[in-house]
């Protein structure tokens, strides 16, 4: 697997700035996975307040059930935590960042979600974006960010996934500034698994970038085939005290050349390294989304190369990765997706061991619709994990095995 040099890398960053360097203003468009989608529900309309409208809401309550056939014991798994960079009470799936726990029902997350889109005319320009969460999935992001990451968070944050106010400056189409806490911009998925294709979270998710920012954000669409997007941020996971006095820049533009393919990139640079500015962490990150020429199938193809000068044990880290999904729609109601993974932690800096790892996933979304708005969506699952290094748990033998085969069920009540 071929590494980008850091030459390189620069050289990337600074074609990726000028072509932000151009941009005089940013627009009100919303961004895939990050802002609510335009077909979300109006409070006003839906509530019959007139007060309200323009005011999206949005919800879901996401259960998990997964069984791990290599049956670790959480006695085993627990008693090794301080090896794992994801840390989970009664960690019993390893390598994941949210289904983790076999063999138990789990209530992962519930969510509502309050956006006002920031629009020319409207409000003053003015707008909010706001995510009030309760579940496991916030609980494991704050324990590992703490625990594992060696950042600082506020404890009760974690129940606010998102927090930002938006305003649109009246210049040429509109420049868009949001400022506060965001779920991060990078990676093919979010945390949310409803927004996801799959069950699980794929190993890039878990361990190439960060979960979450704190920041400001600039936008401009500067047509409908090109959106430029640039982020100045605290760092890593971080929405208290950082630890360091550094920020971290993250240019980004989206080129929507077709109605059948589109393609973003991302680039992240900034110290993580405690009372350290002069050691930087880059990352590259890009997705690829495809209509393909048969019916009814779509693929996305994701990737991420990074390196951080001086992590490990003085010299840099460096890990990579690159994936994709395949959905295909049966039915309006019935799409398996095929996710792909291939990662590579050379240095042991992401996961805590040096090792490349791949994943198959097959997972099958269903979706029901009930009454009053409500739908449901049932999502079983396959996976297989598998490691050039012992990583997986076997019964009573800590990282004993290089494969982990896992099923489950996902069941997500959403309107």
């Amino acid at each position: 697997m071929l590494f980008v040099t850091p030459r390189l890398l620069q050289r990337m960053a600074v074609l990726v700035l000028s072509v932000f360097a151009f941009a005089q203003q940013a627009s009100a468009a919303e961004v895939n996975g990050v802002w609510t989608e335009a077909s979300t529900k109006d409070l006003g309309e839906w509530s019959g307040v007139k007060e309200l409208e323009k005011i999206k809401v949005r919800g879901w309550l996401e259960s998990v059930f997964v069984h791990n056939f290599n049956e670790p014991s959480r006695t085993t798994v627990n008693a090794n935590q301080g090896s794992s960079i994801v840390k989970v009470n009664n960690d019993t799936i390893e390598g994941r960042v949210f289904d983790t726990n076999s063999d138990a029902v789990r209530i992962s997350l519930a969510e509502v979600e309050f956006e006002k889109v920031p629009t020319l005319g409207e409000w003053g320009g003015l707008g909010f974006k706001a995510d009030v969460e309760v579940g496991d999935d916030p609980q494991i992001i704050y324990d590992t960010i703490i625990g594992g990451l060696g950042k600082s968070l506020n404890s009760n944050d974690k129940w606010l996934q998102h927090a930002t106010v938006g305003w649109v400056a009246p210049i040429g189409k509109g420049l868009r500034l949001d400022a506060g806490k965001m779920v991060t911009h990078i990676g093919g998925e979010t945390i949310e698994g409803i927004k996801n294709n799959n069950l699980s979270h794929g190993l890039l998710f878990t361990y190439a970038i960060p979960f979450q920012q704190t920041g400001v954000r600039l936008d401009y669409v500067w047509s409908d085939k090109f959106v430029t997007d640039f982020y100045v941020l605290r760092g890593w996971n971080v929405t208290t005290r950082d630890n360091n006095s550094g920020v971290t820049v993250g240019p980004s533009f989206g080129w929507l050349p077709t109605s059948w393919f589109n393609f973003y990139l991302n680039y992240l640079a900034g110290p993580e390294q405690r009372n350290n500015e002069s050691n930087y962490r880059h990352l590259v990150d890009w997705q690829a989304l495809f209509n393909t020429p048969i019916p009814k199938l779509n693929l996305i193809l994701f990737g991420d190369i990074a390196f951080e000068e001086e992590a490990v044990a003085g010299r840099n880290a460096a890990w990579n990765g690159i994936g994709g999904v395949a959905r295909y729609k049966l039915t309006d109601d019935l799409e398996p997706a095929l996710r792909l993974e291939y990662f590579n932690d050379r240095d042991g800096f992401a996961t805590g061991v040096d090792q490349k790892m791949v994943e198959i996933t097959l997972s099958l979304n269903y979706k029901i619709a009930l009454k009053k708005g409500f739908s449901l969506l049932i999502r079983p699952e396959y996976r297989y994990d598998k490691s050039s290094e012992g990583f997986f748990t076997k019964e009573t033998t800590f990282r004993s095995e290089k494969d982990q085969h896992t099923v489950g069920i996902g069941t997500y009540l959403y309107f």
